[in-house]
């Protein structure tokens, strides 16, 4: 069978994975050969053979050291192994490219076809080297075509089959996993979704909860029956803590249909002896240790809302994704109007397989990929052009026929019949033109897919085999094109951002900016660098984001010398599966240069976890003592907000255990990261004051020389800066202020530097910084720098002060990146 549209879709889950195939309005999820209709996401390595699925994950109680879970939330991580006893290592991608094998197994003996192409479904806060590591997986697995599609969109695709298409509404798609929480906001008009809003969280998930009761419940049950205390920073009772997670984990499942479950577990009893362990768990203990995930999941929620100025009242239904949501609790929190969101909960589909069934629904709107087809003897090949789903109920097709030699094809007529009993529908006999072109309009079964056989006669009317011989049509609601997870741009030399695409961009997507040098390549020297560090994220400072690529020009790379100022222009593209790339054209060397795009983030060592927590604790501690001391509101309480859902205390927790939790290293480094932009705001709370009235003295000193110099272009550019400034005044926007001084200073400079004043003023800034020096080297230039002020020495003293500059002291920001731009914006287009 050669299938015309993709048809099969993938959820690959932290969890749990599944597999589904369109069919009808539909899918249908295909059962393991367990007869289940989603298979564990685990690995088990036994000497040379690999299990997957529930065998594998039975055997992490017992063996955890040969089996590998979770795995998901190490892609992106290209350092990361897992190291079997056996000696066999193994990537995330490798480990997630085994689940997919078997899937595709499962395909094969359920239908007896050999796939190579299918949708898979990735977390919609997925960053692109998660995305790639998950595309790498997908190759792995032997498929050749995988278009990559968000989790949340894969479930709105699976909701919107059963929707009219008449519908207008907004739906929020909640979809909580084992290791990833996703908040989308939907809009659905005349037939059409699209996912308008999302925010998320890659390491929120499910998992959470069963930490939670290990650490909460079952750790002090077994201290209290057995007098044992287990530690799960301790490398000894790996083990045994991995016995009680899985333990956790089936008894939670159980507890969503039950009030009480029993837990049960073989573990250590540290003196070489065994345990058997025995507590009953109760709902009310899922339901504590669950409260501040709900918690966090519901505050995004909202976040997601109010990003695009929508109440609860808008909001049509909340659809529940992903085991975690059939919870009673969490289902009675959600649709709770003070605590949760207030908004009907729609649990009408399979929490667990709704991502798979919508990821098939949506596959069967997407074309296998277009080969050459080549007509064989007796043969014709059609060339057509048709959507393969949508809305329209008399959907247009056209195309044109194709011999192995040319031919009029005067006389050819060619027809289109669907061949089901309720569908049967045919079009008549259509004419062909001379050069074999046609086009006509079929009608389509509403709500269902349908298939037209293709039927072509000569002039005599003698049927023609063609290929392709059936054309696909699926009627129904179909989704907007993908859109961006994280915005991507330029960090430059402010540590500011020129954000080119923005999150939410449709793909494919492209953009240009034009920036400038701050600094002067000099060829002969070999002094100078122009470098463009390209950033995903969405921070104001460039160094709080994730660095994925960076343009490094070098002097010995370079035919001449760059001047300061010399423009860049750089182009970002970015496909359907979320893969960028990045160019950039230098005019003064009228060359063009590839930027290396390296999508993979490193994990932190311990030392500098420790390190960075401490920074984080300190700074919190210092920031709240200043708010204090001046009665700051708006500080103090980003400050309480901060802090109340113990976020210090986490990061605390996570680095305790990254030497033996394979995931608390990455968790903790993203808590930091959000951590450190938090307090950023905070700080730049404190400061505005400050910043505002510095604005107001600079806006005043450069409005003096602007009308002194009557400089018209300058008067002009200062109007359109002071204009930006008020509205960031009122807006109490630190970042744009900040950027709006300095263009106001630029512009002092660039007339102080016309009237040749500049050194002059300069040198005046250096010699009150520096009065107190103990550099000779420094005393020593400033007493020169006197004397050619007093001679009137204008040439002396720009060496003068050019040298002072390198040797004043720099107030740098932290830069956690080590992210170092020599670009400033430019004209964006």
């Amino acid at each position: 069978m050669v299938r015309e549209t993709i048809d099969f879709g993938i959820d690959l889950g932290t969890t749990n994975s599944a597999i589904a195939m369109a069919a009808g309005h539909g899918a249908t999820v295909l059962r393991n050969n367990l007869q289940h209709e989603y298979t564990p996401s685990a690995v088990w390595v036994s000497g040379n053979r690999t299990y997957i699925g529930s065998r594998a994950r039975r055997q992490a109680e017992s063996n955890p050291e040969n089996v590998a879970t979770e795995f998901k939330l190490k892609m992106g991580v290209p350092a990361w192994r897992k190291q079997f006893p056996s000696g066999r290592v193994m990537s995330a991608p490798e480990l997630s490219a085994e689940v997919l094998k078997s899937l595709r197994a499962d395909v094969e003996k359920a239908t007896g076809e050999h796939i190579s192409a299918a949708v898979i479904t990735v977390p919609a806060a997925f960053e692109l080297d998660q995305c790639k590591a998950t595309s790498e997986a997908a190759t792995l697995a032997g498929l050749t075509f995988f278009p990559l599609l968000h989790e949340p969109t894969a479930a709105a695709w699976a909701y919107s089959a059963q929707a009219e298409l008449d519908d207008k509404a907004y739906w929020l798609v909640y979809d909580l996993g084992g290791g990833t929480f996703d908040a989308a906001v939907v809009s659905l008009r005349n037939g059409e979704f699209v996912v308008v809003n999302h925010v998320g969280d890659n390491f929120l998930g499910g998992k959470l909860i069963d930490w939670a009761l290990v650490d909460d419940v079952l750790l002090p049950a077994v201290r209290e029956q057995h007098g044992v205390t287990i530690a799960r920073d301790d490398p000894r009772w790996r083990g045994s803590v991995a016995k009680l997670k899985q333990a956790a984990e089936e008894a939670k499942i159980e507890l969503s249909r039950q009030e009480t479950a029993d837990v049960q577990a073989e573990i250590s009893d540290g003196k070489g002896g065994q345990i058997d362990f025995e507590f009953e768990l109760r709902r009310a203990h899922v339901d504590d240790a669950a409260k501040p995930l709900y918690a966090k999941s519901i505050v995004l929620c909202r976040r997601a809302l109010e990003e695009k100025n929508l109440g609860a009242g808008a909001i049509e239904r909340v659809l529940l994704v992903g085991g975690a949501t059939q919870s009673p609790t969490l289902r009675e929190l959600l649709a709770d109007p003070d605590e949760g969101l207030g908004i009907l909960i729609d649990h009408s589909l399979d929490p667990v397989t709704v991502v798979a069934t919508g990821a098939a629904i949506f596959a069967s709107t997407q074309r296998m990929p277009r080969t050459t087809r080549a007509a064989a003897p007796g043969q014709v090949v059609l060339d057509l052009e048709h959507e393969v789903a949508g809305p329209e109920p008399e959907p247009l097709v056209g195309g044109r026929a194709k011999a192995e030699t040319d031919r009029d094809w005067t006389g050819y007529t060619i027809e289109f019949i669907n061949h089901e009993p309720e569908h049967a529908w045919q079009s008549g006999q259509i004419r062909l033109t001379a050069d074999g072109t046609f086009a006509t309009r079929l009608l389509a079964y509403e709500r269902t897919s349908n298939t037209y056989a293709i039927e072509l006669r000569d002039l005599h009317g003698n049927l023609v085999p063609t290929e392709p011989a059936t054309l696909p049509y699926r009627h129904g609601t179909v989704g907007g094109n993908p859109v961006l997870s994280h915005s991507i741009g330029v960090g430059l030399e402010d540590n500011t951002v020129a954000w080119m695409l923005t999150r939410g961009t449709e793909l494919p997507a492209r953009k240009r900016v034009v920036l400038h040098t701050v600094v002067e390549v000099r060829r002969n020297e070999r002094s100078g660098l122009i470098r463009v560090p390209i950033v995903s994220g969405e921070q104001p400072r460039a160094d709080r984001n994730t660095l994925i690529g960076q343009l490094d020009v070098n002097p010995e790379e370079v035919r001449r010398n760059v001047p300061v100022d010399s423009e860049v222009e750089i182009i970002i593209r970015i496909n359907e599966s979320f893969e960028p790339s990045a160019q950039a054209y230098v005019p003064v060397l009228d060359e063009e240069f590839e930027i290396d795009i390296e999508l993979g983030r490193t994990e932190r060592d311990v030392a500098r976890l420790r390190e960075a927590a401490q920074e984080v604790n300190t700074r919190y501690t210092t920031l709240l003592e200043q708010a204090a001391e001046v009665d700051a509101a708006e500080p103090l309480e980003r400050l309480a907000r901060f802090e109340s859902p113990g976020v210090l205390d986490e990061i605390s927790g996570l680095v305790a255990r990254v030497e033996v939790d394979d995931d608390a290293a990455q968790t903790c480094q993203s808590r930091l990261q959000d951590a450190q932009t938090v307090l950023d705001e905070v700080e730049q709370s404190l400061q505005l004051p400050q910043l505002i009235k510095d604005s107001i003295v600079i806006r005043k000193s450069v409005g003096e020389m602007v009308r002194e110099s009557g400089d018209s272009t300058a008067a002009r550019q200062l109007h359109e800066a002071e204009i930006a400034l008020d509205r960031a005044i009122e807006a109490r926007d630190f970042t744009v202020i900040q950027r709006q001084v300095e263009i106001i200073r630029g512009i002092g400079v660039r007339l102080l530097q016309a009237s040749g004043q500049l050194d002059a003023v300069l040198f005046g800034i250096y010699e009150e910084q520096l009065a107190d020096s103990p550099n000779p080297q420094v005393q020593k230039l400033l007493n020169e720098g006197r004397a050619a002020a007093n001679n009137g020495d204008r040439s002396r003293l720009s060496i003068i002060t050019t040298q002072l500059r390198q040797l004043a002291p720099r107030d740098e920001p932290i830069n956690t990146l080590n992210l170092i731009s020599t670009v400033r914006k430019g004209n964006q287009l």
